[in-house]
């Protein structure tokens, strides 16, 4: 098969990729709009497209619930998402994600200091202050666990492979941590702290919407320019210094770009696990690994796999909504059960 031939073909695949992804979100965007207490009510699209008149209730549901809650999945799916694909891309380790270094462990001490360590505070006491103090906390405890991943990597001087063993030291620090503040709180506070680590959409809103579109153009082209430098560290760092990349440099980038994606999603929405780990796996087993695509196609995805998985949280147990988080992990683990065993039979 001739080269032209070859690339061709790529590009019809990467195109069809983006298609199916694209309409996945549209389907499941128009799904999440028609669906809540009465489960899907598929006559509510003539309401939505205006051929049917609708109420001030309907209006008032739709704009202040289920289209901020349908946008927070899609955005907070595409940050996770393209967090994972450039975690494993920098650190050549598909098991590399913001869960499993840690940095989503870290947002939830974070966000469990503010609730129980400043609820009791004078100056936390407003509702409002207090979901802000949250975020800003789980933001900060992501950052410094991405800084001491940093400083084992180079300080230490540990291989990209072994920072993943750091990152689930660094979680299981952190988890014992949020543990610790739960025992000795109250039990409404350690209520509070639980209920916020299995990770809710419903909180969404203009403000927090806007902060996240405002973190993820900037690192979404930020990583798809520097798409030959992922592709080039794949066959070592050697051969991409070789290529003009400055590894160290452009790995510390990367990785703090990487925690402010997640740092933002967690901080608003609490933890949702497994979502960086899945989607870049999947477009690598359709496309391959040329980062090109995989990057933008893994937002992509991230996004789709979200929304797709909060719509399934509400409806699975209806009326009962189970929380987006607990669903994305038990889909989540066996498939870094089965990353791990795939792993040790290479060897």
């Amino acid at each position: 098969m001739s080269l032209h031939l070859l690339y061709r073909k790529r590009t019809l695949k990467r195109f069809g990729l983006f298609a199916f992804l694209s309409l996945t979100i549209i389907l499941l965007l128009w799904l999440n709009m028609i669906s809540g207490t009465g489960g899907v009510v598929v006559r509510d699209t003539l309401k939505l497209i205006g051929l049917e008149p609708s109420s001030g209730s309907f209006s008032m549901i739709l704009f202040s619930i289920r289209l901020p809650r349908a946008l927070a999945g899609l955005l907070v799916g595409m940050l996770l998402g393209l967090s994972g694909a450039a975690m494993q891309g920098v650190l050549r380790n598909p098991l590399a994600s913001p869960f499993t270094l840690g940095i989503s462990q870290a947002a939830g001490f974070g966000a469990a200091f503010a609730i129980i360590a400043l609820s009791a505070s004078d100056i936390s006491t407003h509702p409002l202050w207090l979901k802000l103090n949250i975020a800003l906390f789980a933001f900060g405890a992501s950052i410094v666990c991405a800084l001491l991943i940093l400083w084992i990597s180079h300080f230490v001087g540990m291989i990209p492979h072994t920072l993943i063993l750091a990152g689930v030291g660094l979680g299981s620090l952190f988890h014992a941590g949020t543990m610790f503040l739960q025992y000795f709180t109250s039990d409404i506070n350690a209520a509070a702290t639980l209920f916020w680590t299995f990770g809710d959409l419903s909180k969404a809103n203009a403000m927090t919407l806007g902060a996240m579109v405002l973190f993820l153009i900037p690192s979404l082209l930020y990583l798809w320019a520097s798409h030959w430098k992922f592709d080039a560290l794949a066959f070592g760092d050697e051969n991409a210094f070789n290529k003009g990349v400055e590894v160290k440099r452009f790995r510390i980038g990367v990785i703090l770009f990487s925690t402010l994606c997640t740092a933002i999603a967690v901080a608003f929405f609490g933890i949702i696990g497994f979502i960086g780990l899945i989607a870049p796996h999947a477009v690598r087993l359709v496309l391959g690994s040329a980062h090109g695509a995989l990057i933008p196609l893994s937002a992509l995805c991230g996004g789709a796999l979200l929304l797709g998985a909060d719509l399934a949280a509400r409806m699975l147990l209806h009326p009962v909504t189970l929380p987006v988080g607990i669903l994305t992990s038990f889909i989540g683990a066996p498939l870094l059960l089965y990353l791990l065993v795939s792993q040790g039979r290479r060897r």
